[in-house]
């Protein structure tokens, strides 16, 4: 394997570079995403609470949960007291806050996934011109197997690029699927809440 990463050339320590955030970035953000998820049950206890008028509990509810929806749901329980538009332009900001939050550090792994291709054809190039700058200085017939040599070294980067750009897309596109439920989640779960503090005035 050492031998393999060698024969690539000095654009493999980049690509290795490329894997290493990927696989770090991919587990931070599965981490990430595990604590934001919450509790299921979180959303109809809370509920449960307002129908009571037990505000003061369900605030307490959400901010001993970790996840993003709970984070949205108490900001608008926080400003029940205020006017509609007040409360849906306070679970806006939070949402929006939240969603930063969750989309941070996926332009990393879209990045790597767009540029680990490329910087694998680089090398590829480089090194077929370095191949057949090596015929061009032979004299006499030329031996094709030193030229097949050449070009299946110089070939390496581009299959070791490909291997660090399938992964990185995978991750970003599973982990932007994940950022949209979250959204969707959030925008819904808001709006009933702050319905449901509607009827409750």
């Amino acid at each position: 394997m050492f031998e393999f990463f060698q024969k690539g050339g000095p654009l493999m320590y980049p690509l290795l570079l490329c894997s290493v955030l990927t696989l770090t970035f991919s587990i931070e953000r599965a981490y990430r995403y595990a604590r934001l998820t919450g509790r299921k049950k979180l959303v109809s206890e809370i509920k449960d609470y307002l129908l009571k008028g037990e505000h003061e509990k369900a605030i307490k509810l959400g901010e001993e949960d970790n996840g993003a929806v709970a984070a949205v749901i108490t900001e608008a329980i926080r400003n029940k007291d205020n006017s509609i538009q007040i409360i849906e332009e306070a679970v806006s900001l939070k949402g929006s806050y939240e969603l930063k939050k969750l989309n941070e550090h996926l332009h990393i792994l879209e990045l790597i996934g767009r540029m680990a291709p490329l910087i694998g054809l680089l090398g590829t190039v480089l090194g077929m011109v370095e191949a057949f700058k090596k015929v061009a200085y032979m004299k006499g017939s030329v031996d094709p197997s030193i030229l097949a040599g050449g070009i299946w070294e110089a070939l390496i980067t581009t299959v070791a690029g490909l291997f660090v750009a399938i992964p990185a897309i995978v991750s970003h596109h599973f982990f932007e699927d994940r950022v949209k439920r979250f959204a969707f989640q959030m925008k819904h779960n808001g709006a009933e809440i702050i319905n449901i503090l509607c009827r409750k005035r």
